[in-house]
This record gives structure tokens, sequence and C-alpha cells, in this order.
């Protein structure tokens, strides 16, 4: 019967501890932008020899470029040319094919592949 009792004790106590208040999970602050230049190869860091070439995948094209930028796309649709675009704030656009990063556009100026008709 102690052992019973016991092992109760030992869940009771166990479920109270579990409805403690935690504490909040921090709330996600919008970056800061990290300077960057475009160029007839892709994405160029400012004062850094890091860069965001063409052909690299769309699955790290993104989030590396999110991070520059400061902020999440804000469009993403497909071209008639079969390649798609991704857009972010301040008209910010990387074109893809084929999943991997081809060309952009800002600004009025482009370079690499261009998204021709949506």
């Amino acid at each position: 019967m102690r052992v019973t009792v016991g092992i109760f004790g030992i869940v009771v106590s166990s479920l109270f501890a579990a409805c403690q208040p935690t504490e909040q999970a921090p709330t996600t602050q919008r970056t800061k932008p990290i300077p960057y230049q475009f160029d007839g190869g892709g994405v160029q860091l400012v004062g850094s020899t890091k860069r965001i070439d063409f052909g690299r995948t769309d699955h790290s094209t993104i989030p590396a470029m999110t991070k520059l930028v400061g902020a999440g796309p804000v469009a993403q649709s497909q071209c008639a040319n079969g390649a798609s675009r991704v857009t972010w704030p301040g008209g910010v656009t990387l074109i893809f094919a084929r999943s991997e990063f081809r060309g952009w556009a800002s600004g009025g100026r482009t370079a690499g592949v261009g998204c021709s008709g949506a």
C-alpha cells in the first residue's frame, strides 16, 4: 500500500510541477538589415567576401536574403518562362529556375535570368 501511495504522490507532484507557469518564449524581432549590393554574379555583402552566388539553392538563398533584407518575403509567384520569383519589401526580387538562384531585379536593375510574365 505504501508503494502505491508513494508512486501516486510522485505522479501528483509531477503533474503539479508541469502546471507551473514557465517563462514566455522571446518574441521574434525584426532583424536589422545587413548591407549588400547586387552584381553580375548574384549578391555581395558589403565589406565582406561572403556572397550569394547564382546557382545556390532556393532553400539556402531565401533565408540568407531574408537575413540581409531584415524581413521575410512579401510575395512569391510563377513566371511564364517556368521560373519563379520571390519578392521582399522594397522591391528586391530573386529569380529561381529549377530551385536554383538564377537572377535578380531591384531598382530597375537586373542580372541573370529574368521573369517573363506571371
